[in-house]
């Protein structure tokens, strides 16, 4: 019995089950080139270009063609030629028009191959990566992913950071509309109501913060009053430090202003932002320093410590 051909409603093995219904995906990256015939299904294997036979002639297909449904592709000829009975059906017809092209098996031929086909690519090995390119939903880009899944990033930073642009931090503000009784007061100034944007952009604490990240970028002093400025600013092209280096700063900055606000919240520690500057500025120099043979960072320690 082919695998293709058992009844998934009659097994009682729910692993099973789970597997015989991802035939239909698997199918698609199969395919047979028959040597001898003698390993190949003639209804159930994809080994001609029309696919599974059995369902380019549907279930009729072998009273029509008279070969049986358990025939192995070498059943299906002998010495002389295929052992079809003539075309009824336009697929009959395409079928035995293509079987006149290719060679008939015999039993010194090669054995039957399974490969892999993918993308219209014959593969010798299976690729797990190939597949999941090849079955995923894809999304157009969004012009914000190179500022956050750029080659280099600290993915604890990079995760932080994308989370914060989907605005999904549980910020006060978000924990209030979850009918959370709790002060929406931002934890670090106490001023102002604490969502997104005022926590790390706006909050006065915040503002100090980025005026050293932004100094020792070579920027001149700003305050981001929005998401989308920030996010504008990192996708220009600057002359006075290169974007990844923007990139990679803005990341640590955001991951340890949400790290302070947390401290401050559950320990009750309190961290001037001169110090969370230091941290910033600690963590960017070890990711520069472990990429250093990295092409794209060669100049980054250089830029990062001319405006010290």
């Amino acid at each position: 019995m082919s695998f293709w051909s058992i009844d998934e409603d009659k097994q009682t093995s729910p692993t099973l089950r789970s597997l015989l219904r991802l035939r239909p995906l698997a199918a698609q990256f199969i395919r047979t080139r028959v040597g001898s015939g003698s390993a190949t299904s003639f209804w159930w294997d994809h080994w001609t270009p029309l696919g599974p036979l059995i369902r380019v002639l549907g279930q009729t297909g072998p009273r029509d063609l008279m070969i049986p449904l358990s025939a192995r592709v070498c059943d299906a000829c002998n010495d002389t030629g295929w052992l079809l009975r003539g075309a009824r059906s336009d697929a009959a017809l395409e079928l035995q028009t293509h079987l006149t092209t290719i060679h008939l098996p015999m039993r010194n031929s090669p054995p039957d191959l399974v490969y892999w086909y993918i993308n219209n690519e014959s593969l010798e090995a299976f690729s797990a990566s190939r597949v999941w390119d090849a079955i995923r939903h894809r999304e157009p880009p969004h012009q914000w992913t190179a500022s956050v899944w750029f080659n280099g990033r600290v993915p604890r930073h990079a995760f932080n950071f994308w989370i914060a642009y989907h605005d999904r931090l549980p910020t006060k503000s978000r924990l209030a509309a979850w009918a959370i009784n709790i002060s929406t007061a931002c934890i670090l100034c106490n001023s102002a109501m604490e969502d997104r944007d005022h926590l790390f952009l706006r909050c006065p604490t915040s503002e100090v913060i980025w005026a050293c990240v932004l100094r020792r970028l070579g920027a001149h002093h700003h305050s981001f009053h929005t998401w989308t400025a920030m996010m504008d600013w990192l996708s220009l092209n600057d002359s006075r430090t290169i974007t990844l280096l923007k990139r990679l700063a803005s990341q640590a900055t955001i991951y340890n202003i949400w790290t302070e606000r947390n401290r401050r919240i559950h320990d009750n520690v309190i961290t001037p932002p001169a110090m969370i500057f230091k941290t910033i500025d600690r963590s960017i120099r070890d990711v520069i320093l472990g990429k250093r043979n990295n092409s794209n960072f060669r100049k980054a320690m250089e830029l990062w410590l001319s405006y010290e």
